[in-house]
């Protein structure tokens, strides 16, 4: 665990769940979901707490746009995080009560930059190399404009692929099939927030859904 005093950053901790039974099946109504190595996943959505934490830590200029000021609302699902200060002095908080809110405007890009600085260590510094811009990614202006950004060999956090997401929200190991919803059930009920049920086509979600892909 972890906490924040003002806009001092602090180390994060992120609760996993495994991942197992490599290389098992798609499932044949969509082909998705076929993994060949055991990994973990998230067990929860990243907060508004954790990622706070990643901004106070290397956002004081926030070279890659990183924050958004939609993340300051706090009606609805909004994460409440606020940003303080001027460019380079930036400082970020957490309004009261939205600290285990999930983080929600964020890019795709803002969640690679998530992981790379979740794989370097969680460093403070500036957003470049050895922070955010290289890790399990290596960014670059070329690479995100051509949309060919691939994880590095000696990777540990990444963001979710296709299939992993998949996996771990609807496949059964028990019996190697996969369920309707993603809470193990065919007959619909509760479902968890930021899961749903499967269909032919998933979305990526809208916040950083990160994963510790160490081989298991």
């Amino acid at each position: 665990m972890f906490a924040l005093a003002g806009g001092v950053s602090a180390a994060i901790s992120i609760a996993m769940v495994p991942v197992g039974n490599p290389r098992n099946v798609a499932d044949p109504s969509t082909g998705l979901g076929s993994v060949s190595y055991s990994y973990s996943t998230g067990e929860y959505d990243v907060t508004s707490s954790q990622y706070t934490a990643f901004l106070n830590a290397v956002a004081s200029t926030d070279t890659y746009s990183v924050y958004n000021s939609g993340m300051a609302g706090t009606t609805l699902g909004n994460p409440g995080i606020i940003q303080s200060g001027t460019s380079g002095s930036y400082t970020y908080t957490v309004a009261a009560g939205r600290g285990n809110y999930p983080v929600t405007d964020v890019s795709f890009w803002d969640t690679t930059r998530f992981a790379n600085w979740l794989d370097n260590g969680q460093p403070s510094g500036a957003e470049g190399a050895g922070t955010t811009e290289t890790g399990t990614y290596t960014l670059t202006s070329t690479g995100i404009t051509n949309d060919a950004i691939t994880r590095n060999p000696t990777y540990i956090w990444a963001v979710t692929s296709e299939n992993e997401w998949y996996k771990a929200a609807f496949y059964d190991p028990a019996n190697g099939t996969y369920s309707l919803y993603s809470t193990q059930s065919n007959t619909g009920g509760t479902i968890r927030h930021g899961l749903g049920r499967r269909s032919s086509r998933t979305r990526r979600l809208n916040r950083p859904a990160l994963r510790n892909l160490r081989p298991a």
